[in-house]
């Protein structure tokens, strides 16, 4: 993306909210905050009407005999909605404009109510042939423009505008998780704009999706055409019932269908094969035995018992498994390198469920919660004990949850679902929990000692006092993907935490989110970054605002009905009321610039992990087939390019044990998954991402002993490059292909071609020798950073390179040194909600170093807001771009 292109770019993201919603400045009364305000999310419309000189309005035309929307086109045709040329011709497969969008809207539904004044658009004059069709569609709140009042009639809209634009303006709201909505319905779901999900995903329930050919390929991002819009019409004017349109082609999800998992977690079974050193519960050696209705409490946890800290995964096949206890990593030797490495791993988040026996007797008080399963202690430790104090140290490094669901039973006012720590790297991903009865504390307890950093991802909630809580100013935790429904206090909790929040939504009758615990005046260390939030209220909700924060905020795409206010924002003891359903973006602290910059964030463009079928274990390939051998300290390079080379798609290198690679590894040929098991790989050599037949490459579950190892990770492909759940990624990539970072310690990265694109979520740069991560040119989005030490800079973007950063935490634990935190050298740049943490008072002293030209400024500590409660600063928003 290139400096000129910055107006397009902020008209293609959240601003823009499908086509363009009108913006509306709201004065804090401290003068530090600021938001931009759409009264409803009726999205970018536009309506198909032409030129008088230009249109026939006829129902028969020569050129759609043979066309798929043809019975469409007639019947709307002879309502006068639409029109045909003067050569007899409707030309089904030309573009749809703005401003032939927003005439056929108002012609399609011409009794919808204005509900606002009219907006002058500065390209659209009076003397324009669809003024009073755009003034119409503006007034009804279908269609809004783009900031300063700009309407761009003569733009091509996209297929993702119309139907964001057709849900909003009928009202329709997904009453399901909007992503999971999109995966389980459309194979390119990835590439549908983070703006237009919510509306995309009512539009599926609603039956307004037509895709031709190919009823699962969406193209959300192609250009709306005269057929296609003229079906989407047909859906919406019968309430998705219409026999005008081929139902082999309508896209549908009902509120009962099961729901794929989003994201790029696989929607198949989860199976491993023999010799990939997975623990299988239901083993003899364990005796877990699921669907009989006897008690599995025992068994699951022998299983885990038995590998404390041992980096292996503990495997769950599908079935109900009854417990009526807490699950719990093993305290092992009982120091700081205890409760860690460890996966729980399910065949399939609907298949395994495991289910707490109802009227539990360890589960029943409510002021002393209980979890269900706790990855970082034993719920019946005495908290004076060296095992509990040891649990508290932030070394729970790798421990995941995966691809199950937890129900609490009923009558368990005591439970917890889940009690997750996790460290430097470690996920909660595609899991459900529940609570059969709506009662007990917390869905997901984020609460025990020092949490994060960690990934919380496709994650959904049902019922709880809390669907999540925190409770720690250190280490952050990058959620994506959320799902809360009928908590009774709040849907999220966050008491001084730093969470990065993309993609959310919440049902329910209180608060969807509070942030932080008190708002006596000053800022407590609460710090939210939230993006592309759909939040439905309903009953009690009309009382209180859907977000509530005394602390840090940093929001963007926003949607919220059925509440009192949007959000109410206490920053500094200034109370700060929005009304409106919808949020563009909005700062509880001014931005800060060092030169003239924009106010808002970079909104570079957002992709999701692509989704990644799981293949069938018995074509998988083990390296150890091919003759690589542990713990041996010889070269295993040519027993694993063997294992790659072999035609399989999926290579295992199994935990038991640690291999070398001293030579150049290449990932090539049909492999579509490297997968690790946790397992270690050690040695001087490197592993290179190439290209190959298959368009995407997943890397995942690698440990790296690191500084012991100085292996590295390259990637030269021009095909999709996935890395997921690695420690201490050494990458450098110089591809042009699509790549993403997904849970991962970094000992320094470089992105070095200015054609690639990446997407990061929860990276953990922490060595302090080299800078973080160098983005020569390229185009970074960062969801969630944690860092540590405050020797080296974290970021460093040059050459015209793009880097977005939301959510962030600082740890400053190291001796003060001169570098900055960020460079921006001839760069673009922005970073949101980035906290720090400066217990041993040797923080950052220079925040932001930016260069333009020949001059170099530089953002110091004193200019950063204040985060009393960790002794830190907080940098709501940077802006470092022309």
């Amino acid at each position: 993306m290139l400096p000129s292109q910055k107006s397009i770019l902020k008209q293609l993201t959240p601003a823009l909210l499908v086509a363009t919603l009108a913006t509306t400045s709201v004065n804090n009364s401290n003068n530090q905050g600021r938001v931009a305000l759409a009264e409803t999310t009726s999205g970018s419309q536009e309506n198909i009407v032409f030129p008088k000189s230009a249109v026939v309005a006829q129902s028969k035309f020569t050129d759609i005999g043979g066309n798929w929307s043809r019975s469409c086109i007639t019947e709307l045709a002879s309502q006068g909605i639409i029109s045909g040329y003067p050569d007899g011709t409707f030309r089904p497969n030309a573009s749809v404009t703005r401003a032939e969008f927003a005439a056929i809207i108002s012609k399609a539904f011409p009794n919808a109510q204005k509900e606002r004044n009219s907006i002058k658009f500065v390209d659209v004059p009076k003397s324009y042939w669809a003024y009073t069709a755009i003034e119409t569609a503006s007034q009804t709140k279908f269609l809004s423009g783009y900031p300063g009042q700009v309407f761009n009639p003569r733009q091509n809209i996209p297929r993702a505008q119309v139907l964001v634009a057709l849900a909003q303006g009928l009202n329709y709201s997904p009453t399901q998780s909007a992503t999971a909505i999109l995966n389980g319905s459309f194979t390119d779901a990835s590439s549908i704009p983070a703006y237009a999900e919510s509306g995309i995903a009512a539009a599926t329930e609603k039956r307004l999706v037509v895709n031709y050919p190919d009823v699962k390929y969406l193209k959300p991002n192609q250009s709306a055409s005269r057929a296609e819009v003229s079906a989407f019409l047909c859906q919406a004017l019968a309430g998705g019932k219409t026999s005008s349109v081929p139902q082999q082609y309508i896209a549908g999800v009902s509120s009962s269908t099961p729901l794929s998992p989003p994201s790029g977690t696989s929607t198949e079974n989860i199976v491993f094969p023999k010799g990939a050193a997975v623990i299988d519960v239901t083993a003899t050696a364990y005796g877990a035995k699921p669907n009989d209705g006897k008690d599995d409490t025992q068994a699951i946890q022998k299983a885990l018992t038995r590998y404390p800290s041992g980096g292996r995964i503990i495997y769950l096949p599908n079935g109900v498994y009854n417990i009526s206890d807490s699950l719990h990593w093993p305290p092992g030797n009982v120091s700081a390198s205890d409760y860690k490495r460890t996966i729980l791993q399910g065949q399939s988040r609907n298949g395994v469920i495991i289910q707490l026996k109802d009227k539990s007797a360890k589960f029943q008080n409510s002021s002393k919660p209980r979890p269900v399963i706790s990855t970082g202690f034993d719920p019946d430790l005495d908290p004076n004990s060296k095992e509990f104090k040891a649990s508290l140290v932030a070394q729970r490094f790798g421990n995941s949850i995966r691809n199950l669901t937890i129900n609490t039973g009923k009558n368990n006012p005591g439970a917890e679902g889940l009690n997750f720590v996790a460290n430097n790297y470690g996920a909660t991903r595609n899991v459900k929990i529940i609570s059969a009865d709506g009662k007990g504390t917390t869905g997901l307890a984020l609460t025990h000692g020092e949490v994060g950093p960690m990934l919380i991802e496709d994650v959904e909630v049902v019922g709880f006092d809390y669907g999540v809580r925190t409770n720690s100013a250190i280490n952050s935790v990058t959620m994506q993907n959320i799902t809360v429904r009928q908590q009774n206090k709040a849907g999220i909790f966050n008491r001084g935490q730093v969470i990065s929040l993309d993609s959310f939504s919440s049902v329910n009758s209180v608060p969807a989110i509070i942030n932080g615990n008190t708002c006596q005046g000053i800022d407590v260390g609460s710090t939210l970054t939230l993006l592309n939030a759909n939040i439905s209220g309903s009953g009690d909700a009309k009382n209180v605002s859907a977000i509530s924060s005394c602390g840090f905020i940093y929001a963007r795409n926003v949607l919220a009905k059925g509440y009192k206010n949007i959000l109410t924002s206490n920053a500094r003891g200034a109370v700060n009321k929005l009304s409106g359903n919808n949020i563009i973006e909005y700062t509880s602290h001014r931005t800060i610039s060092e030169f003239p910059s924009p106010s808002e964030s970079l909104q570079l463009p957002i992709k999701r992990v692509p989704k990644l079928a799981w293949d069938d274990p018995k074509t998988w390939a083990n390296v150890r087939q091919f003759g690589a051998k542990s713990n041996d300290n010889k070269d295993d390079t040519a027993a694993f390019q063997a294992a790659i080379d072999s035609g399989a798609t999926t290579v295992v290198v199994p935990r038991n044990g640690e291999f070398t690679i001293n030579g150049s590894l290449r990932l090539r040929g049909k492999v579509r998954r490297f997968m690790g098991t946790q397992g270690w790989i050690n040695g001087t050599g490197e592993i290179v991402a190439d290209n190959g037949s298959q368009p995407t490459l997943i890397i995942q579950d690698f440990s790296i002993r690191y500084p012991k190892s100085s292996l590295k990770w390259k990637s030269i492909a021009n095909r999709t490059v996935v890395f997921r759940d690695i420690e201490h990624l050494n990458l450098e990539s110089s591809g042009t292909g699509d790549l993403f970072i997904e849970d991962a310690v970094m000992a320094g990265v470089k992105f070095l071609n200015p054609k690639q694109s990446i997407w990061a979520r929860q990276i953990n740069p922490e060595n302090p020798s080299v800078t973080g991560i160098v983005n020569k040119g390229a185009k970074l989005w960062i969801l969630g950073l944690k860092t540590e030490e405050v020797g080296s800079t974290k970021i460093e973007t040059s050459n015209g390179g793009f880097t977005e950063l939301l959510g962030g935490h600082v740890y400053a634990n190291g001796k003060q040194r001169r570098n900055p935190l960020f460079r921006i050298i001839n760069a673009s740049a922005s970073f949101a909600g980035v906290a720090e943490a400066n217990f041993a008072g040797q923080g950052f002293q220079t925040w932001v170093e930016e260069t333009r030209g020949n001059q170099t400024k530089e953002l110091i500590r004193a200019n950063v807001p204040n985060r009393v409660s960790a002794n830190g600063r907080v940098l709501v928003l940077y802006a470092g771009y022309k």
